[in-house]
């Protein structure tokens, strides 16, 4: 995959994205923050989607604690790599019941719908079907300025039921941060109720609330122009202060958990899943999408 990227500060970025779409940005509103989220559910693999070299927790009753197991990604255009590691006994984020676990890294294959073979030292242990996991580009890195960061050539994974699947790595994002993203050359179209967003655990973070003033605006796109999708994300500092000062929220033993007991939602890496049309009234196709223009804007509010 190609991808070019460039980064325009400032007043140009306002005027770039202002010039395609005309949208204000939202006034901040009260969002959902720090690690009081609702469990994943529970799944045979954890998150759904992911990108080459990715870590994924895979969840079967006959992975035995101790065991090494080698995993097979086979994409649907036949791309196939491996990986291999250890299971392990751990509490498990769903319900806290300890659960034999195997945490591998994604192979480096195609984007879109992946089958997952898992072999014992005996061979084929068991498989999951392409509708349980999809593969997708590696998240673009967003910063704690004003700026617009535009990929060329980008491509993402759509999953088994036309699903698109945009990660996103706001690790270096502290503020109150205004946030606006397009594509040009894919004209996708959908509203507040196809978007999700989830982390790299699993976890449902956010969805598009229309009660929740100033939480986003979503923008038509045109015939070359995807929707235009603005949200607005609180700030982040009190939440790494937090987990940076306070004894009960070290994760030094296992970063899916607190030292307390509780729960580490961790909001660094987010995927947008986004469930949408295209000019045709179809859904786009399983696989990589075609090449386009990712354009992403940020804008801090504090």
């Amino acid at each position: 995959m190609r991808m070019q990227s460039s980064r325009i500060p400032g007043l140009a970025a306002v005027a770039l994205l202002s010039s395609l779409v005309g949208l204000a940005a939202p006034s901040p509103a009260t969002a959902g923050c720090g690690c009081a989220k609702p469990p994943p559910p529970r799944a045979a693999v954890r998150p759904f989607i992911g990108w080459p070299n990715q870590k994924i927790t895979l969840f079967d009753g006959r992975l035995v604690p101790g065991q090494a197991y080698s995993v097979q990604f086979v994409a649907s255009d036949g791309t196939a790599d491996w990986s291999r590691a250890k299971a392990v006994a751990k509490r498990d984020l769903a319900d806290r019941v300890v659960r034999t676990q195997l945490r591998v890294q994604v192979g480096a294959v195609s984007l879109g719908p992946c089958r997952i073979d898992v072999f014992s030292s005996a061979g084929l242990l068991y498989s999951l079907g392409d509708d349980q996991f999809t593969v997708t580009a590696p998240p673009v890195a967003l910063q704690d300025v004003d700026e617009t960061i535009s990929q060329q050539d980008y491509r993402a994974g759509v999953g088994r039921d036309g699903s698109l699947y945009i990660p996103v790595d706001v690790t270096g994002v502290s503020a109150a941060t205004t946030f606006t993203g397009l594509a040009l050359g894919f004209p996708l179209a959908f509203g507040s109720s196809n978007v999700a967003m989830y982390n790299d655990q699993g976890f449902l973070m956010q969805l598009l609330d229309p009660n929740v003033p100033g939480l986003f605006q979503i923008a038509a796109g045109d015939a070359l122009t995807s929707t235009a999708l603005t949200y607005w994300r609180h700030e982040f500092e009190t939440y790494k202060q937090a987990h940076r000062q306070l004894d009960a929220f070290n994760t030094d033993d296992d970063p899916n958990w607190h030292a307390d007991g509780t729960p580490h939602v961790n909001h660094n890496l987010i995927v947008v899943a986004i469930r949408g049309r295209l000019a045709n009234g179809t859904t786009p196709v399983p696989g990589a999408t075609p090449p386009f223009q990712l354009v992403i804007t940020s804008a801090p509010t504090e």
